[in-house]
């Protein structure tokens, strides 16, 4: 990291960025622009492993990196940028946050809506292309 202190993200239109399943067979696809943070990512993380109770079965594609800066409160103009205060990651529309692998899709599917319940955006989850039975990506 060369510089400590980042500007602020500025935005485009609609991006699909890591918008496919990889690994998993089911994952959690975010539907608009959010800015997550590592409180947010961590309640989630949380509510998946409550249910599932397996390890290792959970991908995490999303890794708070972006570090947002804030001044102390009653502080004078000038005086330069403030400290880094938390670690963000920028959520574009159609990109995949959670994958899970190798559980049952009744499970899954318990955990992945109290996951949603914990994020600030708006989600859908996602069923990988199967070749076999020849039948898309399903949301549900």
């Amino acid at each position: 990291m060369k510089y400590k202190k980042y500007f602020k993200l500025k935005y485009n239109n609609n991006y699909f960025y890591y918008d496919s399943i990889y690994s998993g067979s089911f994952a959690l696809k975010a539907k608009s622009r959010v800015n997550l943070t590592a409180n947010h990512l961590n309640s989630a993380i949380k509510n998946i492993k409550r249910i599932i109770k397996k390890k290792n079965f959970l991908i995490i594609r999303c890794n708070p990196f972006w570090s947002l800066t804030q001044k102390p409160r009653d502080v004078r103009m000038g005086r330069g940028k403030g400290s880094p205060a938390l670690k963000i990651f920028p959520v574009k529309s159609g990109s995949i946050l959670f994958e899970i692998k190798g559980v049952e899709e009744r499970l899954v599917n318990k955990a992945l809506k109290y996951c949603i319940l914990r994020l600030p955006t708006k989600c859908i989850m996602v069923k990988k292309y199967d070749k076999r039975t020849d039948s898309f990506k399903g949301c549900w």
